[in-house]
């Protein structure tokens, strides 16, 4: 039966919790997501929280007696915490295998050309269900979208409104990443859940806002994929394969060399439950393999509190990642500033404006440009522009997943850095 959020959407769209989509995404011995640095404090769910508030929010999902829920805001890591990974094995031919998460995963990848492959089918043995407001279908936890074009036209006006003010000198692109469910799911789970098309939600998001925003759809180059391991089982976030992928669109867009993934050392972290199995049983989904990619770079990595000060080196990869925490082997999670110098780099200075699906595509973009600066602009407390004017930074890209793009309070943030 298919269900209409829409009016409960509308009703909580200035009071909704919104996510963190940081690395730590893994569970606590009491069900919340706890803080890298510390790994004990926990962070409210609350908008007016200092922690960094991702999304489940207007766009979230709906438990089966009509509920909305969001997902628990998650506190930064720091570079000693990482979130679990696990090792994917599933018994079903439908599904990618984190063992072997990608075929031919360079530039030339055939499989990123031509229509895009259509949604996955089934025989409709494993109908799914709802648990706490999750979706469990095939053991992987999904979490429902419900994005709709006024949403889209509000994200697609804070970008304008920033662009705007940013003015001529600087060049912006904004990147948009679908999430799990509107890329895997079977077709009959969107006429039953009342789903909206992601790729329609995110090119209403392109359409809308200001010419001179080069805008990237990540989901037709991800769809081309979807076969592969491009989502976790138990974590509402992108793999470090998706994020590759999302890389390589960029580069395309940019017209700057890519990184052959062949080129770079891939490293796992297994037995990995995210932040999924803050809100269900862990034992209803499958485990996770956290994969990420390094390679040698003569780099420099330091990281800064929300003000830009507090000076303290940290580095890209956090190889070391506990699985309880191993989305944080990106970046070490959630910080509000690093700035990476990379003497083999392009000769070229970039920003990267992201929430926490950044954490795991900014390593590429530091591996590629001479100078990276990466904000998580949920969290920063400094003016935006003047940074942006004091470092001599004439790129920007935003990137944002489409629950992201979704929540008031992340938009009106991004305008926010327009005064």
């Amino acid at each position: 039966m298919k269900i209409n959020v829409k009016p409960i959407i509308a009703a909580l769209l200035c009071t909704a919790l919104m996510v963190c989509t940081a690395c730590s995404g893994g569970k606590t011995e009491t069900g919340k997501p706890e803080s890298a640095d510390s790994k004990a404090s926990t962070v409210s769910e609350a908008a007016s929280d200092t922690s960094k508030n991702d999304t489940v929010s207007a766009a979230s999902s709906e438990n089966s007696t009509g509920e909305s829920i969001t997902e628990e805001s998650k506190s930064s890591d720091d570079e000693s915490s990482t979130e679990e990974s696990e090792s994917s094995d599933d018994e079903s031919s439908t599904k990618p295998s984190a063992d072997n998460p990608h075929k031919d995963p360079d530039p030339s990848d055939a499989k990123e050309t031509g229509a895009l492959p259509p949604l996955p089918d089934d025989d409709g043995t494993d109908v799914g269900y709802m648990s706490n407001g999750i979706l469990i279908y095939n053991r992987t936890a999904y979490e429902l979208f419900y994005g709709y074009d006024e949403l889209a036209k509000d994200y697609s006006a804070a970008m304008s409104k920033l662009k705007n003010a940013l003015g001529d000198g600087v060049k912006v692109y904004n990147l948009l990443v679908p999430t799990h469910c509107g890329v895997t799911l079977p077709e009959r789970f969107f006429s039953e859940y009342g789903l909206p098309d992601q790729k329609e939600y995110l090119d209403t998001i392109i359409n809308n806002y200001t010419a001179d925003i080069i805008g990237i759809n990540a989901y037709d180059i991800i769809a081309h994929h979807r076969d592969e391991y491009v989502y976790f089982n138990s974590d509402h976030h992108w793999t470090g394969l998706a994020a590759y992928y999302a890389y390589k669109a960029f580069c395309k867009a940019a017209g700057v060399d890519c990184i052959p993934l062949s080129d770079m050392t891939e490293g796992t972290i297994e037995g990995y439950y995210g932040s999924l199995t803050n809100y269900i049983d862990e034992s209803l989904v499958d485990p996770d393999t956290v994969h990420y990619y390094t390679m040698d770079a003569d780099t420099s990595t330091v990281k800064y509190d929300s003000y830009g000060q507090d000076e303290q080196t940290t580095s890209l990869m956090h190889t070391y990642a506990s699985s309880s925490f191993a989305y944080g082997v990106f970046l070490g999670g959630d910080n509000p500033l690093i700035v990476c110098k990379n003497k083999n780099g392009n000769g070229k200075k970039i920003a990267v404006v992201h929430e926490s699906y950044g954490n795991a595509f900014c390593p590429y973009i530091a591996f590629t440009y001479s100078e990276t600066h990466m904000i998580d602009f949920r969290d920063i407390e400094f003016d935006f522009k003047k940074y942006i004017k004091d470092n001599g930074i004439d790129e920007i890209i935003f990137i944002n997943n489409a629950m992201a793009s979704a929540t008031p309070f992340l938009c009106e943030k991004l305008a926010s850095f327009s005064e």
